[in-house]
């Protein structure tokens, strides 16, 4: 079954996403292409490893690969609803490690201001795609815990990174993963040891800075949790008002037999970013998956999923939250591949779009001939605050085998205006009354969080962000 979209909302001149049309003053997707590869150029002396022979060649496949295809367009059918041409317009290039102010006084506010990142939790922090040693808190490790900057660990130990760099993500997914993998140099590496447990969260802090002249940073991220482990990993992405970044990040992750682990994205970069991230999670038998990722910033954003539940009695939760307003567009992609018997994975994914937003929503469920007796659930619900947001919502299932339960879903409403009478005939303000309705519909993404200091830090954020939406559909 492929739903492939529903569509609420005003039409707008043009459609096919963000800037359409955008490409056409740019040149040809060749010029864009070679000039993105030239910019690039500069650093490739200096990049992490730059004599290692594995990391030379998987460089240079990556390199061959964008040559090939370039950046997506809005005629590739995953990226229908997002035209990524914007965030090209000013040919961001590349930031050199010695070319960043590690001790800038707005970088270090913003890590300051975090949420969930308390004493003792352990932090690793990049300031414009490298890593800062000075804002970040490593000697709160725990046993059997490492934590390490993938630049510093090329340099140190390369051969624990042999292998596990484009594992299970091969750099033809897309001209932006190929991006990423031929001019890699920095980003996170935890390791997570067999039957180690983490009671806090790891903390992984991505900063952009505002500079001169608009720029790319490129953080690639490995997670490996080995067998009967148990971990929470925080990726948070923010950055100064007034940068001006694209970011294109790469986080894979592994999952070892039976190891239990969180994962949360929290996207708030600013107004004048882009992002744009793939997050590859392998799993192996009877591990379970937790992941919660949160949608607020930047002007264009995409977040792509993707599972594969490689090992039998594998599970994955995944719950989503994006809340954008203005012209924001906000595009979450997931993909679940039931690639092993008696699997199960669960959905949910939520919007908030108010003013002239967009959010576009494809979540794919793969259920391959061997992979009988399995469950899948997804849903899709949406709450339109604008008269000029729209809502893209396509749910998608491709089933090869005949033992399975699978549902989807997806709903696009407005706010309920029988309830909003019943809060105001109780004395409650049209303010509070509607700020109560957004809160109560984003809450069920916030409330499976784990541990409660988490959740409570995550909720106050969320119930911040939402309460400032949908004024402008205020009843007189």
């Amino acid at each position: 079954m492929d739903h492939r979209y529903r569509r609420f909302g005003r039409e707008r001149a043009g459609g096919g996403g963000v800037g359409e049309g955008a490409a056409a003053s740019m040149g040809s997707t060749s010029d864009i292409r070679s000039s993105l590869v030239e910019r690039f150029e500069r650093s490739t002396g200096q990049l992490a490893g730059a004599r290692l022979g594995w990391l030379d060649a998987l460089r240079q496949e990556a390199r061959t690969r964008f040559d090939q295809i370039g950046v997506p367009g809005v005629r590739d059918e995953d990226w229908k609803y997002t035209n990524i041409a914007p965030a090209l317009r000013e040919l961001p290039g590349p930031v050199l490690a010695g070319e960043v102010d590690f001790a800038s006084r707005a970088a270090r506010a913003l890590v300051e201001g975090l949420p969930g990142l308390a004493e003792p939790a352990p932090a690793i922090v990049f300031v414009d795609g490298h890593f800062a040693p000075g804002l970040s808190r490593l000697d709160a490790s725990v046993r059997g815990v490492s934590i390490s900057s993938l630049r510093e660990l090329l340099g140190r130990d390369p051969d624990r990174l042999q292998g596990r760099l484009g594992k299970f993500l091969p750099s033809a997914a897309h001209g932006l993963i190929a991006l990423n993998s031929a001019f890699l140099d920095d980003g996170a590496v935890v390791e997570i040891s067999a039957g180690a447990t983490c009671n806090q969260p790891i903390h992984l802090v991505f900063v952009s800075t505002r500079r001169e002249e608009p720029f790319v940073s490129q953080p690639r991220n490995v997670i490996v949790a080995g067998d009967g482990s148990s971990a929470l990993v925080v990726e948070h992405y923010l950055g100064e008002e007034g940068a001006r970044v694209l970011t294109n990040t790469v986080t894979e992750i592994e999952l070892g037999r039976s190891a239990a682990f969180g994962h949360v994205r929290l996207q708030r970069e600013p107004a004048g970013a882009f992002h744009v991230a793939r997050v590859q999670i392998e799993q192996g038998e009877g591990s379970a998956l937790t992941s919660h990722a949160f949608g607020f910033g930047a002007a264009l954003s995409r977040t792509e999923l993707a599972v594969r539940l490689g090992g039998e009695n594998a599970e994955c939760t995944l719950h989503g939250l994006y809340a954008v307003h203005g012209k924001q567009h906000v595009d979450h992609h997931t993909m679940v591949d039931h690639a092993a018997p008696r699997t199960r994975s669960n959905q949910l994914y939520k919007g908030v779009l108010d003013d002239d937003s967009r959010g576009v929503f494809t979540g794919r469920v793969l259920v391959r001939a061997l992979a009988q007796k399995i469950k899948a659930m997804q849903t899709n619900p949406v709450l339109l605050l604008g008269d000029g947001a729209i809502a893209e919502t396509r749910p998608q299932l491709e089933i090869y085998a005949d033992d399975v339960a699978c549902n989807h879903g997806a709903s696009i409403g407005r706010i309920n205006e029988e309830a909003m009478f019943y809060l105001r005939s109780r004395g409650i303000d049209p303010r509070e009354a509607r700020r109560l309705m957004v809160y109560g519909f984003a809450a069920e993404v916030v409330e499976s969080l784990v541990p409660e200091a988490l959740r409570e830090s995550i909720g106050a954020l969320v119930a911040s962000h939402v309460g400032t939406l949908g004024a402008r559909g205020l009843l007189a």
